[in-house]
């Protein structure tokens, strides 16, 4: 590899913060940080996306509580929820005489792409200078809730929170898969393979019991991705997305 500039460094630095000082980011900095967000890659320069920065203590005790007393929710200094927002283009494609279609499957899928770019430059462009933050997405546990308490209209969905502030802790570096195992030469590779590299590299990380209890956890039969999911489609046909 390269030698490592300021901005890899601040990707291998990464790590999620869950505890954070009671002050405040200055406005300044939140501004350059929303900044960075918004200049993210979009589908044809759509941004089917939408930010609700959440202040009010209320609604962040909440949302807090619903995403499984998450308490980083309210202490972080800032809380924003991402939204997949095709209620915007629906408006403006409306009042200029644009015949719009309901919003489908397609259009949700470049709606969660485009939410997640953003948010991803907005944690780079935190974490540059020096904040911590922490992604949110058990708002899934209860999406009208959510769609309830922020006021969302039709064809907008609550999509995952994102925590920043200042660090209260310094955790040590999470071990992570790498380039063979996750990066394929024009097909995808045998399950031999798999086993044989990703087991491999838990081994010698230590982590591979943690992995398999991950796995049960959110993606094994009645997991916690697997019960989210019928609450998602009921609150994504409420709000007018026709999946």
């Amino acid at each position: 590899m390269k030698p490592i500039n300021d901005v890899l460094r601040v990707i291998a630095e990464h790590r999620t913060i869950r505890k954070y000082k009671p002050e405040k980011i200055p406005d300044e900095d939140m501004e350059t940080i929303l900044f960075a967000g918004f200049k993210a890659p979009s589908s044809a320069n759509l941004q089917t996306y939408s930010v609700i920065k959440v202040d009010d203590a209320d609604k962040r005790a909440k949302l807090a509580e619903l995403a499984g007393d998450q308490s980083q929710i309210i202490e972080a200094s800032d809380f924003l929820v991402f939204l997949a927002d095709l209620r915007r283009h629906r408006i403006i494609g409306t009042s200029k005489g644009i015949d719009m279609g309901e919003p489908n499957l397609s259009m949700f899928y470049v709606s969660v792409v485009d939410a997640v770019i953003a948010a991803q430059n907005i944690v780079m462009a935190a974490e540059s200078l020096g904040y911590g933050t922490c992604y949110i997405g058990a708002l899934q546990n209860d999406p009208i809730r959510v769609i309830e308490l922020l006021e969302l209209p039709r064809y907008v969905y609550p999509l995952f929170g994102l925590c920043i502030g200042i660090p209260d802790e310094e955790p040590a570096l999470k071990h992570k898969l790498g380039i063979d195992e996750l990066c394929y030469i024009d097909n995808y590779p045998d399950d031999n393979y798999i086993i044989e590299r990703a087991v491999k590299t838990l081994e010698e990380g230590g982590t591979l019991a943690s992995y398999m209890r991950r796995i049960t956890r959110y993606l094994g039969d009645k997991g916690r991705l697997y019960t989210r999911n019928k609450k998602m489609l009921e609150a994504l046909k409420r709000q007018g997305f026709d999946i």
